[in-house]
C-alpha cells in the first residue's frame, strides 16, 4: 500500500490540478478532434476540427467525457 501512495504522490505532483473522484485522479483534458462538432448547434460551414474536453485518469488511463461515466473502480489500483 506503502508504493501506491508514493505513486500517487508522485502523481500528484506533475499535475498539482489533479482531483480525487472516488478511486480515480483525474484532470481536465481538451483536444483537437477532426471533422464537425457533433452538436449541430455549435458546428460552422468550414470547421475541420473542433475542441473537446474529456477526463482523464491519471493512475488508469480512462477518458471519459463526463465524471459520473467514471468505472467504480481504477484499473490501476
Amino acid at each position: 500500500m506503502r508504493q501506491t501512495n508514493s505513486i500517487e504522490e508522485s502523481l500528484s505532483d506533475r499535475h498539482p490540478n489533479a482531483e480525487r473522484v472516488g478511486p480515480h485522479l483525474v484532470i481536465d483534458k481538451t483536444d483537437w478532434v477532426p471533422g464537425k462538432h457533433p452538436d449541430p448547434h455549435r458546428q460552422h460551414e468550414s470547421q475541420s476540427e473542433y475542441l473537446e474536453r474529456y477526463i482523464r485518469c491519471i493512475q488508469c488511463g480512462v477518458e471519459v467525457l463526463n465524471k459520473d461515466d467514471l468505472p467504480q473502480e481504477c484499473g490501476a489500483t
